[in-house]
């Protein structure tokens, strides 16, 4: 309508990951006047936050995601596929893409997720949903959404999803570090220095040769992160495809940086790239696509 051309349309997106990460843009006649991306480390921030954004503006959509475990994909609409992979149907909420496949997600996170906040949610998206989205090769290839408490996997095949999981991050600590960080309380630091000072020189060298060469093993995450790879794509090959996984495509919400693709060459032995994601803008891509 004629009308709608001259109203500001506003896109809200977030969702908690260790803080929760907020984005609002404001569009007229889908041209994009203004973007605001805030971070925030209380529920109260956020809800007064777009709250006010409510009040100013009449048109607002407003889209998060479910990072739980209880969503997957399947390769179908059909609803005997559910029962097949002993899916209780009358438990989850799922939407047919294409007439293809399904993105499924648990109706109890659903409304746990929707009574979590004083704010109406327009769109709630399975974890799985900007994957799908921003896919652009779509055979064997595996796609991998990083945040940082989660990791979500779909896995495609002739242009269909036919592999997805997700797991929880737990980043470990170094017990070794810590144990140090204690004993440094009982040194008496001023009778230690002298003697620190002259051995210092002799093994400066030595410990950046070795800090760097040890730099992988001490980044935790990303070792945890090449271990759900490992058993994700195990249980591919056993359970969906014999055909060859042909790249990895880390979507890094985190800035997780280039260890990651080392070890990915190094122990699944597969090409693989790093891409810096924007979850919230694709979050509202596919939020304004739902609302033409």
């Amino acid at each position: 309508m004629f009308i709608e051309r001259f109203i500001k349309k506003v896109y809200i997106s977030f969702y908690k990951d260790e803080n929760y990460k907020f984005l609002c843009e404001i569009k007229k006649n889908t041209k994009l006047i203004e973007s605001i991306k805030e971070e925030f480390d209380s529920k109260e921030k956020l809800n007064e936050k777009i709250n006010e954004l409510i009040d100013d503006y009449p048109q607002t959509f407003i889209s998060t995601i479910i990072n739980s475990i209880n969503q997957g994909v399947i390769p179908s609409c059909n609803k005997s596929e559910f029962k097949k992979r002993e899916i209780e149907i009358e438990n989850i909420k799922s939407i047919c893409i294409k007439n293809k496949y399904s993105i499924f997600v648990s109706i109890y996170d659903l409304v746990n997720i929707k009574k979590e906040y004083p704010f109406e949610i327009d769109f709630l998206y399975s974890i799985f949903a900007p994957i799908d989205f921003f896919a652009k090769k779509r055979n064997n290839y595996l796609y991998v959404l990083i945040l940082k408490e989660n990791i979500a996997l779909l896995a495609y095949k002739n242009e269909i999803p036919i592999f997805s999981d997700i797991f929880e991050i737990k980043e470990e600590k170094n017990e070794e570090v810590e144990e140090d960080i204690e004993l440094l309380e009982d040194i008496d630091l001023e009778e230690e220095i002298a003697e620190d000072i002259e051995e210092e020189a002799e093994i400066l060298d030595f410990e950046d040769e070795e800090n760097e060469a040890a730099n992988l093993e001490l980044t935790s995450i990303e070792h945890n992160i090449i271990q759900y790879l490992k058993d994700a794509i195990k249980d591919y090959y056993e359970n969906y495809s014999d055909d060859f996984l042909e790249k990895i495509v880390f979507l890094d919400t985190i800035n997780i940086g280039k260890n990651l693709k080392k070890l990915t060459e190094d122990e699944l032995l597969l090409e693989n790239e790093i891409i810096n994601f924007d979850l919230l803008k694709t979050l509202n891509n596919i939020s304004e696509s739902e609302n033409v």
